[in-house]
């Protein structure tokens, strides 16, 4: 069933909760969201029609097992654009996760199994960290890069669409 973005932050702040403390309650998600109980309840409310959450009468929070299985994949898919975002762009942590929670809720299908494959590629990589992802991180802290050694720079071809005059 589709979800809202609030929605998949809520079902991943459970999701995460049950991980930490075992128990969840409306006041704790009240608290960690910055909400009233009643936006929480009106969320949960159309979370447990979802199939995704299940409460006994004004007692704890659980997923059910599809609730679990869709917040496990929420959590995977922020968590792998938020490496990304802090270990290849180099952003910092606070800002990497800001942007990862912001992004995974509106990136296709087809885009994130891209961006995954990326990451799964840069990280089995068997020659280690690429150099260009040095000389990358090096280009944003200074605004600089060091001379290209590539092949095509020694053949004399100063990459697409330059020294061509167009």
């Amino acid at each position: 069933m589709e979800l809202t973005a609030r929605g998949e932050d809520y079902l991943k702040t459970i999701y995460k909760l049950l991980k930490e403390r075992k128990v969840v309650r409306v006041k704790d998600l009240s608290v960690i969201m910055e909400v009233r109980a009643p936006t929480v309840v009106g969320i949960l409310t159309s979370l447990k029609a979802k199939g995704y959450v299940q409460q006994e009468p004004y007692g704890y929070l659980t997923l059910t097992e599809e609730g679990s299985t869709v917040a496990s994949q929420l959590v995977e898919k922020e968590v792998s654009i938020r490496d990304f975002l802090r270990e290849v762009l180099g952003l910092r942590e606070e800002e990497a996760e800001n942007n990862a929670c912001a992004m995974e809720h509106y990136i296709s299908p087809v885009c994130l199994e891209r961006f995954l494959a990326f990451i799964r590629f840069v990280d089995l990589c068997e020659w280690g960290r690429p150099r260009w992802l040095e000389q990358f991180r090096l280009f944003v802290e200074t605004g600089q890069s060091r001379p290209c050694t590539c092949e095509h720079r020694k053949e004399g071809c100063d990459g697409p669409n330059r020294g061509s005059g167009s």
